[in-house]
C-alpha cells in the first residue's frame, strides 16, 4: 500500500437507480492497458468523423438517478457534452 498522502485518491462514486456504488480508485494495470487499447482503436476508426471518443474519468449523467463513469465511450451528439460531463446517453460506452 502506498502511504504517500499526495498519491491517495477517493473512490469514485456511480449511482444506479438512486443507489450510490463506490468504485475502486485504482484499476489494475491490465484494465488500464485494455481500456487504453480500446480508446486508441476508437480514435483511429473515428478519425475525420463527427463522433468523438472519450477515455476514463468523464462523468455521464444518464438520469437524475443514474450516473456512471465509463472506461471508454463514443459521443456523436456533441450537444450532450458539458463542462461537468456528458448529459445523456453516449452512443457507445463500456
Amino acid at each position: 500500500m502506498n502511504e504517500n498522502l499526495a498519491y491517495q485518491e477517493e473512490p469514485w462514486e456511480e449511482k444506479l437507480n438512486g443507489e450510490i456504488i463506490l468504485m475502486s480508485p485504482l484499476p489494475t494495470v491490465n484494465h488500464n492497458w485494455v481500456a487504453g487499447r480500446i480508446f486508441v482503436a476508437f480514435s483511429v476508426c473515428l478519425k475525420g468523423k463527427s463522433c468523438i471518443p472519450f477515455g476514463d474519468g468523464t462523468d455521464v449523467y444518464l438520469t437524475e438517478s443514474d450516473h456512471v463513469i465509463p472506461d471508454v465511450m463514443i459521443i456523436c451528439n456533441r450537444d450532450i457534452i458539458q463542462n461537468d460531463g456528458i448529459h445523456g446517453a453516449p452512443d457507445l460506452f463500456a
